[in-house]
């Protein structure tokens, strides 16, 4: 039997949505774990996908992961990428243009957006990763979709992180540059986290791909 991600889909407001967001949470939750802060963006006119990784965490009840620890689990995340790959497949088929879907992710969620968003052969609306990083950075120029090429990249980082280290995001955004994508880097004064001001942003940033979807 053909393996797929299981999903929590949130619908607001009117129908049709204008755009899709595609929400990845980071090890150790699951889909739950980010409802509340794509509520907290207010927006009427988005559809809300909210998969469960794949990967069970060990000693948390109902804690998933995306891939094992580092060093790289490349098998984890290339597994991952392929069931993310058929989630937007999947998205596609409904109806929905592979341009009005966005990801957003956190922790390993944004690791998984950056490598899928980069890779997905189709053009997305653009990638919000926070407190990320840029996995398999030596690939990305032989495996980078061109159609991907001058996608909107939002990154966004806590200075004060102590899980993944801020270089993290300063490394992808400069890998992401350097590749043709249109990369953008927030830091904030904070650790492993979401603030406030950084929902603020990531409105702004939605607002610019998906116009009139508040």
């Amino acid at each position: 039997m053909k393996k797929t991600l299981e999903s929590l889909e949130l619908k607001v407001g009117r129908q049709p949505p204008s755009g899709c967001l595609v929400v990845l949470h980071g090890r150790g939750t699951n889909g739950y774990d980010l409802v509340p802060i794509a509520q907290a963006l207010g927006f009427s006119g988005l559809r809300y996908i909210f998969p469960h990784a794949p990967f069970p965490v060990p000693g948390v009840f109902g804690g998933k992961a995306w891939y094992e620890l580092p060093p790289y689990d490349r098998e984890g995340i290339l597994e991952s990428r392929h069931l993310l790959f058929s989630l937007l497949e999947e998205l596609e088929r409904e109806g929905v243009p592979s341009a009005q879907i966005a990801l957003m992710g956190f922790s390993q969620g944004a690791v998984m957006g950056l490598d899928v968003g980069t890779r997905y052969p189709r053009r997305l609306a653009g990638i919000i990763a926070l407190s990320g990083y840029l996995p398999f950075p030596e690939d990305l120029h032989s495996e980078k979709s061109v159609a991907s090429l001058q996608l909107p990249v939002l990154l966004v980082h806590g200075t004060e992180d102590p899980i993944v280290p801020l270089e993290g995001s300063r490394q992808a955004e400069r890998i992401l540059k350097e590749e043709g994508f249109s990369v953008r880097l927030l830091e904030y004064p904070m650790g492993h986290e979401v603030i406030p001001q950084e929902i603020e942003e990531i409105r702004k940033f939605l607002l610019s791909l998906f116009p009139g979807s508040l």
